[in-house]
């Protein structure tokens, strides 16, 4: 290639990361926070000035670190995390944290260091598919990534799975490298990248059976006989798990760097919510337990790392209820992600991959090294997801697309260089890909395919992070403002309080709102609209399907307009039964902690006489029976509660913890 056409490759290459870096700086100042990210955000901080390992342990610190940086400058104050449960410690600590200040300003200096990771990932999947095949390859899959939806909707958030996936996917191409040419340069690249990997999300330990699967097909592949002058298998085998002993050292003592090397999560005597021993007995799995057990009692890992650890491996193994297909199970399901994929996912890229199948180049042995270091990673990472019961969102597998893409580069440019019919056959899919990710623009997240409907109609087949993780608040707002609505309903199950974005709607009852304490009234049992409701509430993800749901009546009304893809509004009058229960439940509850035990009785029973089937009322009439010393009242609340948990609907009432008897009988 000559230097004229190495120069317009360079121009092609800048001007598409320049398009990220503007696709990805415009969406992100249309989102308010996703659920996590206040979390992230205040660990991070917290990680820089009081190198506390234990606030959000749940993901290694590098993502967060990075975060928080451009904050540094601002000097602002952080409080300790509350002493309580350590899920809930940084939740509360996040919100309080990033709400005492700009927070959308904070949120958007954060957004814009994480997306330097991503635009990491777009100049690895170029440079990867210009090695591998060629450099109209690289350049096709820089363009499907530049207009992959699933990259753009978390390329700028404060999360780890982009971090994952640019990391991950560095340290395959740099082995991949290794392979071909080993060199001391790169596999010291290597082991940076699988060290960063390690440190920015627990799952990267995938990396250790991805590795040793890679260098088995090195080995597999060989040729026989080889030339004389060819490394023997035996001394490539002993070259290749040398290289894996070496890389695993150096990233391990990487890890512990950004741990400050110290065992402990926190600093001085500040002990973890529970405990960090306590905290391993619960997990009632004896292979992962005395594995985690084992290096927490030798201190061969930091203790925050591992009860992180821990808490992923709990939750992978006893999961959270799924939504997909439009029903919602108890836990996960295996097919979760191959059709959560399905929908997710751009069909230009799907076709392209399918068309492998008619690119004759890409099957010759000269490739087979390539289609090995692509295919191996993302089956292994999207198989083991399979296995897990935490079905929340196409995130998780974010890791396999770079592979996908480079792979479909791959196969669009054999195509294009077997025949002139497949030129504009390439040509067309690329030009879909960049429509379909146009038209979703700029709100990524709730992103489907059109075979399912589009970015509208995701919130009936899936929920939480794939429609829009609670970020739509400054769309509400705007909406509102651009129509002069101000006597409305609103329903949102988010972190964040709707107030401090002065949205005007009276709100209506949700778990997180009960949970957190959020200011709420009581609901007449018939409102009028506009209903504003956040997609998350019509699948019963809270509170269980069907009848359990509170909000199961819109479940099959059709919205009058689809905010964002999860903000739904209705209109009418509606006769809201369970959700003014609900509402009596909120407020006599809050009265529960205060000086006002007859208020509290007076709208309990309430809530009771309007939804007998909700148990979490009948619980807290037990215990304000029992302070009324009224013991067989109390019972009664009991046998109610119990009944309750046992036969309405019990696969998913025992996502809870039992019933306790009140008089500890």
């Amino acid at each position: 290639m000559g230097n004229r056409g190495k120069k317009w490759i360079t121009v092609a290459v800048v001007s598409l990361l320049v398009l990220l870096a503007a696709e990805l700086v415009l969406s992100i100042r249309k989102q308010t926070q996703t659920f996590d990210e206040s979390a992230h955000l205040y660990a991070g901080y917290s990680y820089w000035k009081r190198a506390d390992y234990g606030v959000n342990p749940e993901h290694p610190p590098l993502v967060k670190l990075l975060a928080a940086l451009p904050l540094l400058p601002l000097k602002l104050p952080v409080q300790p995390q509350p002493e309580i449960y350590f899920r809930a410690a940084s939740a509360v600590g996040g919100i309080q944290f990033l709400y005492a200040h700009d927070a959308d300003s904070l949120l958007f200096r954060a957004r814009m260091s994480v997306a330097v990771l991503t635009l990491c990932l777009a100049l690895l999947v170029f440079l990867a598919g210009n090695e591998m095949f060629g450099a109209g390859a690289g350049l096709i899959g820089l363009m499907l990534f530049v207009f992959e939806p699933n990259i753009l909707a978390n390329g700028a958030l404060v999360t780890t799975d982009v971090a994952a996936a640019c990391l991950l996917f560095a340290a395959a191409y740099e082995f991949y490298r290794y392979a071909k040419k080993p060199s001391v340069a790169r596999l010291l690249v290597c082991a940076l990248a699988s060290g960063l990997a390690l440190a920015a999300k627990h799952s990267a330990v995938l990396m250790l059976p991805i590795f040793l699967a890679l260098a088995a097909t090195e080995i597999a592949r060989r040729r026989a006989p080889a030339p004389a002058t060819a490394e023997t298998r035996g001394r490539q085998t002993l070259r290749l798990l040398g290289f894996l002993a070496v890389v695993t050292a150096i990233s391990l003592t990487i890890l512990w760097s950004f741990y400050g090397f110290r065992y402990q999560a926190r600093p001085g005597s500040l002990q973890m919510t529970p405990p960090t021993a306590a905290f391993l007995k619960s997990l009632d799995y004896p292979v992962e337990a005395g594995t985690i057990g084992f290096l927490e009692q030798r201190h061969w890992l930091p203790e925050a790392y591992l009860y992180g650890l821990t808490d992923i491996v709990m939750l992978s193994r006893q999961g959270r209820p799924a939504f997909v297909l439009g029903h919602l199970y108890p836990a996960g399901r295996w097919f979760y992600f191959p059709v959560a994929f399905l929908i997710k996912t751009t069909l230009g890229l799907m076709l392209l991959l399918a068309l492998g199948v008619a690119a004759r180049r890409i099957w010759r042995s000269e490739y087979r090294r390539e289609l090995l270091f692509l295919a191996v990673p993302a089956a292994i990472w999207f198989g083991v997801a399979m296995t897990s019961k935490l079905d929340i969102g196409v995130w998780h597998i974010l890791p396999v697309y770079p592979f996908l893409i480079v792979l479909a580069g791959g196969i669009a440019w054999m195509l294009v260089r077997q025949s002139r019919r497949w030129v504009y056959a390439v040509a067309l899919l690329l030009a879909f890909q960049a429509v379909s990710s146009l038209r979703a623009f700029p709100h990524y997240l709730p992103y489907s395919n059109e075979a399912w409907g589009g970015p509208s109609k995701t919130y009936k087949l899936l929920a939480d992070s794939n429609v829009g993780w609670q970020s739509g608040l400054t769309g509400l707002k705007s909406y509102l403002d651009s129509r002069g609505i101000t006597q409305c309903w609103f329903a949102y199950d988010g972190p964040v309080n709707p107030n401090y974005y002065r949205i005007p709607c009276k709100p209506l009852p949700t778990l997180f709102s009960v949970l957190t304490g959020r200011p709420q009234g009581v609901v007449p049992e018939q409102i009028q609209g506009p209903v504003f409701l956040g997609s998350a509430e019509l699948t019963g993800f809270d509170f269980g399907p069907e009848h359990l749901n509170p909000y199961n009546q819109f479940v099959n009304l059709p919205p009058t307009a689809v905010l964002e893809g999860e903000i739904l509004r209705f209109d009418g009058t509606f006769h809201v039964t369970q959700i003014s229960a609900l509402s009596h439940f909120a407020v006599g509850n809050a009265l529960l902690g205060g000086d006002h035990p007859d208020q509290a009785f007076r709208e309990l029973k309430t809530a009771a006489q309007l939804d007998p089937n909700f148990r979490w009322t009948h619980q807290a009439l037990e215990g304000l029976y029992v302070k009324m010393k009224q013991p067989e009242d109390a019972r009664r609340e009991f046998q109610l509660e119990t009944r309750i948990y046992r036969t309405v609907l019990p696969d998913f009432q025992r996502l809870n913890p039992p019933p306790q008897d009140p008089l500890g009988h």
